[in-house]
C-alpha cells in the first residue's frame, strides 16, 4: 500500500457565501475513515516539522512574507478562537480588496491535510448546498440529499442528508463544532454518524450561520471554503485545531494511549519558515499569472497503518489577477480598557484583561509596572491576563498601574494604559478608626464601636474626650466616663465630679439605680462622718442646692433625698 500515491487539488472560491473537521484523501475512491497528517510524519512519535518557503520566481514574493510568517505562528499556537471573522471596519482590509494573510492561512491547512468542512464546490451544487457538511452522495441513486431541517440553518445539527455519508469529524459529547474537548481523539470524536448525541442528525460544521444559530459572535472555521471581500479570518477556530489534534493522536488514534504505552505514535506540529527559497520545502506557496484564484496540490501516500496517509509533498498557486491585501506591516496590539479599580482593605478583586490585535499571528504578552504588593498579574498567554487584588488590613493605599500589552511582531509595538488601585480603609464597626489602627495601635475591638462600654464611641474617646476606649473609667473614680461626660463631668479628673444628684448612692460603691431607704441610710452615714464619700456617692447623693450641688452630703441633701424616696 505504501506505493499507492494520490494527488488532489483543492481550490478556495470567492463568493457572496461564506462556506475543518474533514480529511483530505478521504471518500468513496480511498474510504471514509482516512486520516490525513503532515508530510513528515511517519507513525512515530515526535515533532514533525513542515517547512514553508515562498517560491523565488513567484509574483509578489516579498508582499507575501510577512502574512506567511503570521500564518505559521498561528498553526504553531494552534489556540481555538471564536469571533475569528472580521468584517469592514473591523479589519484593515478595503472593502473591495481579498486578505492574502487569510486565503494563505486555508491553503496551509490544506498542505497539512485537512479538507474543507463544507461541500464546497463540488460540480453542480448551488451556494446554498454547498454550505451542507462535508460528505459523500451515499449509495442511492438520488446524489446529495438536503434538507435544512427544523432550524432552517444549512450544516447545522438537524440537517437531512438521507444516506449521505459524513466525513466531518464531529465532538461525541455535543456535535458543537465551535468547542473543543480537553482530549481530542477517538475516544472523544468520531466521523461515524451512530455517535452523534440524541436527537443530532447529522454532524454540524463551523459555518458563520450556525455560528449565529448557537448565539456567537461571526465565527467560522478557517477550512470552510469561501471568503469574503473586505474580511479577514486570520485566526484558527475550534474546529479547526481539533482536526489537526486528531490527526496528531496517531494512528492509534489515541492520545498517549494507556493500554499500549509501549505504542508511541502521537506527534506535535512545528511549521517552520522557509524563506523566499526552493530548497528543503515541504510547502511551496507562489502567486502567478493563473486565471485561478487560489488552489493548493498535494500529493499522498499511506503511512503504514490502515486509513492512514500523509501528504508527500504540496504546492499553492495564487492568482495575481485579484485585488489582494498584503498585510506587510505590523500594527500595534489593542488593550482593552481597565479603568480604575476600588475595594476595601481585606477584599478581593480579580479582573480579566483582555487585548486584540489585527495581526493574528502575532503572540502578546503582558506586563505591568506599579503593582504594589498586595497584586498580581498573571499572562495567560493567550492575549488575556488575570489580575489579582487581595489587600489586608493595613493595606490601604492609592496605587498607581500601568499595565502594558505587547507584540512580537516586526517593529514590536505596544498598548498600555494607566489607571489606579485604590484601597479603601476597613472600618468594620463604623466608629471611625481603621480595623488596621483598631488592632495594631489602640487594641481596641474592630467590630465594637464601644470596646469598653462606657456609652462613648471609641474614636471620640481617642479624639475629643482623650479618655482610654479600653477602660470604663479612665480617672478611676468609679464613674463610667460616658456618665461623667453625659452630666458634664472631666473623665480624666477622678476630683472633678459630674452632677447625677439622683440620690442613689446604694449599694455602695455600686449603686442600683433605685432610690429606696437604703439610699437615706448611707447618705445619713456620710453627713454624720460615719463614711467619707467617694466620688461616686458625691456625683449621686449631693442633690442641694438642687442644679448646684455644694459638694457636700449634710441634712440639707437628706431632707431632699427623703423627698425622692417618697
Amino acid at each position: 500500500m505504501n506505493s499507492k500515491y494520490l494527488v488532489f487539488i483543492f481550490s478556495l472560491l470567492v463568493s457572496s457565501n461564506g462556506f475543518a473537521g474533514a480529511y483530505i484523501f478521504a471518500g468513496e475512491a480511498n474510504g471514509v475513515d482516512i486520516v490525513t497528517h503532515p508530510s513528515t510524519y511517519t507513525g512515530a512519535e515526535g515533532v514533525v516539522t513542515v517547512r514553508i518557503c515562498i517560491d523565488p520566481s513567484s509574483l509578489n514574493a516579498t508582499d507575501m512574507e510577512y502574512s506567511v510568517q503570521n500564518n505559521i505562528a498561528v498553526f504553531n499556537q494552534l489556540t481555538p478562537t471564536l469571533g475569528n471573522v472580521q468584517l469592514g471596519s473591523n479589519n484593515i482590509v478595503p472593502s473591495n480588496a481579498i486578505d492574502f494573510e487569510s486565503v494563505a492561512l486555508h491553503e496551509i491547512g490544506h498542505c497539512l491535510g485537512m479538507a474543507h468542512a463544507n461541500l464546497g464546490n463540488l460540480e453542480g451544487l448551488t451556494n446554498a448546498q454547498q454550505d451542507y457538511t462535508n460528505s459523500t452522495d451515499g449509495t442511492g441513486v438520488d446524489g446529495f440529499i438536503f434538507g435544512a431541517g427544523p432550524d432552517g440553518v444549512i450544516g447545522s445539527s438537524d440537517d437531512v442528508r438521507g444516506d449521505n455519508v459524513n466525513l466531518h469529524w464531529f465532538r461525541r459529547s455535543n456535535n458543537n463544532p465551535f468547542t473543543i474537548d480537553t482530549k481530542v481523539d477517538s475516544i472523544t470524536y468520531s466521523r461515524d454518524l451512530m455517535n452523534l448525541p440524541a436527537g443530532h442528525n447529522f454532524s454540524a460544521n463551523a459555518d458563520r450561520d450556525v455560528a449565529s444559530l448557537m448565539g456567537l459572535p461571526v465565527s467560522e472555521a478557517v477550512m470552510q471554503q469561501g471568503t469574503f471581500f473586505g474580511e479577514t479570518q486570520r485566526a484558527l477556530g475550534h474546529d479547526d485545531v481539533a482536526t489537526l489534534r486528531y490527526a496528531a493522536s496517531g494512528v492509534n488514534e489515541l492520545e498517549n494511549d494507556p493500554n499500549n504505552p509501549n505504542q508511541k505514535d502521537n506527534y506535535s506540529i512545528v511549521l517552520e519558515y522557509g524563506g523566499i527559497s526552493s530548497t528543503n520545502c515541504d510547502v511551496s506557496m507562489s502567486m502567478t499569472n493563473t486565471t485561478g484564484f487560489a488552489s493548493c496540490t498535494v500529493g499522498g501516500a499511506y503511512v503504514d497503518a490502515p486509513n492512514h496517509l500523509r501528504v508527500t509533498d504540496a504546492t499553492i498557486v495564487f492568482g495575481d489577477g485579484f485585488n489582494w491585501f498584503f498585510n506587510a506591516s505590523n500594527f500595534a496590539p489593542v488593550l482593552n480598557t481597565i479603568g480604575n479599580l476600588n475595594l476595601t482593605e481585606a477584599g478581593t478583586l480579580q479582573v480579566k484583561l483582555s487585548s486584540t490585535d489585527v495581526n493574528a499571528g502575532d503572540t502578546l504578552s503582558f506586563s505591568v509596572s506599579g503593582l504594589p504588593v498586595f497584586a498580581s498579574l498573571v499572562d495567560n498567554n493567550d492575549g488575556t491576563a488575570t489580575l489579582t487584588i487581595t489587600p489586608t488590613i493595613g493595606d490601604a493605599s492609592s496605587n498607581v498601574v500601568t499595565v502594558t500589552v505587547t507584540d512580537n511582531g516586526v517593529p514590536v509595538l505596544m498598548d498600555n494604559e494607566t489607571f489606579t488601585i485604590d484601597v479603601a480603609v476597613l472600618d468594620s464597626d463604623g466608629d471611625g478608626i481603621s480595623d488596621y489602627d483598631e488592632l495594631n495601635v489602640y487594641f481596641t475591638d474592630p467590630n465594637d464601636a464601644d470596646t469598653d462600654g462606657d456609652n462613648l464611641n471609641d474614636f471620640d474617646e481617642i479624639n475629643i474626650h482623650g479618655t482610654s476606649p479600653i477602660n470604663q473609667d479612665t480617672d478611676g473614680d468609679l464613674l463610667d466616663d460616658g456618665v461623667e461626660i453625659m452630666y458634664f463631668g472631666d473623665p480624666n479628673d477622678p476630683l472633678s465630679i459630674p452632677n447625677i444628684a439622683d440620690g442613689d448612692v446604694a449599694p455602695l460603691g455600686a449603686p442600683d439605680g433605685v432610690i429606696s431607704a437604703a439610699d437615706y441610710l448611707i447618705a445619713q452615714r456620710i453627713a454624720l462622718g460615719e463614711l467619707v464619700a467617694t466620688s461616686l456617692e458625691l456625683a449621686h447623693g449631693d442633690v442641694y442646692p438642687v442644679n448646684n450641688p455644694d459638694g457636700k452630703i449634710d441634712a440639707s441633701d437628706l431632707i431632699l433625698l427623703l423627698q425622692l424616696i417618697q
